[in-house]
């Protein structure tokens, strides 16, 4: 009964509102009005006020207040995923109406690790600003989840990745920047002042070890297997997943490690040991789902990535996934 009411309400309402259905997916996704209005750069009496005219249109209550907090009704539930196709499909028309004028203007969705987003986009989407100014983009920077499926879905139109090889036909991948990762140690550690060690001298110290599933410590392993060496065989006390917690603690002198050259550099004062005849490249790469609708902006963001890497590569800071 709700879902059809609310179903023909929208199809009887061309003219609804698509600022105000966004409004009600940010209240409905915080549950907190003054959050919602914080995220949405709104004071929080105006977000109650969009919320009521909604209720008011609906002749339904959306969130049932309890005290100070608040939860979604049975309404309210029915309406996210329509209100979510809305505008989305009002974000398709407007972008494309103005990509007719000459107009590259719109918002991407980008998806990223937190180190990728703190140090590597920013130098990216200031070059990318400077040219396409009304262009707006939302990056989120949480590893949780399944990243490819938000492109499938089209709730991300990027993702930007450390992963060499995507199968699936539907996705394209393009090699955007690639950085080291090397042996760090302290600056006051013996081997900082050397050229190089040999392969056999990392039995002689400590470890802070990446964690098993990352992909730094995938790949130093693969290199040490070809030297018939492991990391486990090496004397390690610790073991972390965070790319930035293993250069302060290398840098702290609790043991040595392995990490993108670039990410120790700009978080810590550690120094890059070089091991004879090792060298292990990683690169970042931008994913797209060629299936997807895709507007004006997104292929110019696409465009601009893709040819200007070379040119930005020398002064951009990369970091990636561990």
């Amino acid at each position: 009964m709700i879902t059809n009411k609310l179903s023909n309400f929208l199809l009887e309402n061309p003219m609804l509102d698509a600022h105000q259905l966004n409004i009600f997916m940010v209240a409905a996704e915080t549950l907190n009005f003054t959050q919602a209005a914080e995220r949405l750069h709104m004071s929080q009496p105006s977000v109650s006020q969009h919320i009521r005219a909604l209720e008011k249109h609906f002749d339904e209550v959306l969130f049932i207040r309890q005290g100070r907090s608040l939860i979604l009704s049975d309404a309210g539930r029915v309406l996210i995923p329509m209100a979510e196709q809305f505008v989305k499909q009002s974000t398709r028309i407007n972008e494309a109406m103005s990509s007719l004028k000459g107009h590259i203007k719109g918002l991407i969705n980008i998806r990223c690790n937190a180190l990728t987003g703190r140090y590597t986009l920013p130098e990216f989407f200031t070059q990318f600003h400077g040219i396409y100014p009304e262009v707006t983009i939302s990056c989120r920077t949480d590893g949780c989840g399944y990243p490819l499926e938000t492109l499938r879905n089209g709730d991300m139109h990027f993702l930007f990745t450390n992963q060499e090889s995507i199968i699936e036909p539907c996705f394209q991948s393009q090699l955007l920047l690639t950085d080291e990762i090397m042996l760090i140690a302290p600056k006051g550690h013996p081997w900082a002042k050397r050229d190089f060690i040999e392969v056999e001298e990392l039995l002689e110290e400590k470890y802070i070890l990446p964690a098993t599933y990352t992909t730094t410590h995938m790949k130093v392993n693969k290199a040490l297997a070809a030297k018939n060496l492991s990391l486990l065989q090496l004397d390690s006390f610790l073991t972390l997943d965070n790319a930035e917690a293993i250069a302060l603690s290398v840098n702290k002198g609790l043991g040595l490690s392995f990490s993108s050259t670039t990410i120790a550099s700009a978080i810590s004062e550690t120094v890059p040991v070089p091991i004879k005849d090792i060298k292990i490249k990683q690169g970042l790469y931008i994913v797209r789902d060629k299936t997807q609708l895709t507007t004006a902006a997104r292929n110019a963001f696409w465009e601009f990535l893709t040819t200007a890497s070379s040119a930005i590569e020398e002064k951009a800071k990369i970091d990636l996934l561990v």
